[in-house]
């Protein structure tokens, strides 16, 4: 009897077998080994502005190194305490996860037998890693490159040298246009969350990156910063509003704007305007205050006192439009891509156009995009004359950069570094960063590398602090 039920067994598992392959339940549905190309690079797309969007004291605190935003009841952040969250660690995780996404896409693109598809593609992943390389490289300075995504080949990394990578960038950001021009495709189409495959858009993003590369080569490499600034410039930025690159979050969702989950659904009140970035608004009654923030109960603009403990409810708050699910972000505006020009005509590159001009032009992009009306942008225009303003060339425009670029820490902070307008006084004893450190885990699983790079850099495996510089910040 066992025999003929063993028999039955065998023979049914055999019909079994012929209609299904039984490997497939070794596949985990959850974690698919292929993903859908489109999907993965949306998906880098969204996971980039939402890092550079997030207002999380665990992933992003740009917003305090120019001291745009105050906290409440909780002020690590604000006093420049970074060991007590992993912000350094997080930002660096987050960035590298977009890179390998993008190359996992890139591998799937080169399978693309249509030549102008291909190449609209590629040049579009070209852009998004040369804009992540170049904000690593900003952040920490030298930084794993030419290994750092061959993984199976290189599980420890090594540093490479910023200046290094700039080149490099560079050429990959001419590469990529070139390709670019090749091509007469849409690329990634619907798929493509910042540029909707938008040949012009891709062209204008990877040369205001260009642009920002160039400038913050100006005090180590003028040669190169001239060539790298005009090139990108004669080319085409982003130079009025209709040109910002960004995305619209879901409404709903995977997708939601960061600053919704953390500062509405969250429940938390921890964020309020410093009374430094008010308190410099109001000096200059800014028309754009009611599209910054709220009222105070007193019904002024009132700022916390940066770097100390706070009364939500005493102060004013960020207007609730930057809040909503589905509100933009963006990774160049106008504003800032025409004060980045200004201070490249003050440079003494030919941008074609003057110092005046651009500052102008900012300003009025700044305007107009936040909603002010006419006739309050131009009374603000001429009372901020550029010839007539007091300070250097570097003051007014990384003053009037740094009112601009609210809301966008990292852009504020390149304008803060590279321009040195103004001296942000620590709260306490902590310097105000100039770049983030390396992450604590770095010290772990790929120790030899990074110590290598922090003696390269600052002379010791000490020197891999908050208060160092990056190789372009000499001042």
């Amino acid at each position: 009897m066992k025999k003929i039920i063993l028999s039955l067994f065998i023979t049914s598992m055999a019909l079994i077998s012929c209609e299904r392959d039984i490997t497939s339940l070794n596949e985990d549905t959850k974690n698919p080994a292929n993903v859908n190309p489109e999907f993965m690079f949306a998906s880098a797309e969204v996971g980039l502005l939402t890092q550079m969007t997030s207002p999380s004291v665990n992933l992003n605190i740009f917003r305090f190194f120019t001291q745009q935003w105050s906290e409440t009841q909780y002020t690590d952040e604000s006093v420049y305490n970074l060991p007590k969250r992993s912000v350094p660690d997080n930002n660096w995780n987050i960035l590298y996860a977009q890179l390998l996404k993008l190359e996992q896409v890139r591998v799937a693109t080169n399978a693309t037998s249509d030549a102008s598809l291909k190449a609209s593609k590629i040049a579009t992943i070209e852009a998004l890693e040369i804009y992540i390389y170049s904000v690593l490289v900003d952040t920490y300075g030298d930084v794993p490159y030419s290994q750092s995504i061959k993984v199976d080949q290189y599980p420890n990394p090594a540093y490479d040298d910023a200046k290094t990578i700039y080149a490099d960038l560079i050429k990959r950001a001419d590469a990529a246009l070139a390709l670019l021009a090749t091509s007469t495709s849409s690329g990634f189409g619907s798929s493509d969350a910042i540029f909707g495959g938008d040949k012009n858009k891709i062209k204008a993003f990877i040369n205001s990156t260009k642009l920002r590369l160039g400038l913050n080569l100006a005090d180590v490499d003028n040669a190169l910063a001239k060539s790298t600034v005009e090139s990108a410039v004669s080319s085409g930025v982003v130079l009025t509003n209709a040109d910002n690159i960004g995305l619209k979050f879901a409404s709903s969702g995977q997708f939601v704007n960061p600053m919704f989950i953390e500062m509405v659904s969250s429940g938390r009140n921890d964020f309020i305007p410093s009374d430094v970035y008010l308190g410099a608004m109001n000096a200059e009654s800014d028309p754009r205050r009611p599209s910054y923030f709220t009222t105070a109960p007193s019904g002024q603009y009132e700022g916390g006192v940066y770097g100390s403990e706070n009364v939500y409810g005493s102060f004013s708050h960020v207007n609730p439009e930057l809040l909503k699910a589905d509100s933009y972000a963006y990774l160049f505006d106008a504003a800032e891509v025409n004060f980045m020009l200004a201070e490249a005509a003050e440079r003494g590159f030919n941008v074609g156009g003057t110092a005046a001009t651009y500052f102008t032009n900012g300003i009025k992009a700044s305007m107009d995009f936040w909603g002010v009306s006419a006739a309050a942008r131009d009374a603000y225009v001429a009372a901020h004359n550029y010839t007539t303003l007091p300070g250097t060339w570097k003051q007014k425009i990384g003053n009037e950069a740094w009112i601009a670029t609210h809301n966008r820490g990292f852009e504020a902070w390149e304008f803060s570094r590279r321009l040195d307008f103004r001296v942000f006084v620590k709260p306490e004893t902590r310097d105000v960063p100039t770049r983030l450190y390396y992450p604590i885990n770095e010290g772990s699983v790929n120790g030899t590398n990074r110590a290598n790079a922090c003696v390269k850099q600052w002379g010791s495996v000490n020197g891999d602090v908050q208060g160092a510089k990056v190789f372009w910040d000499k001042f």
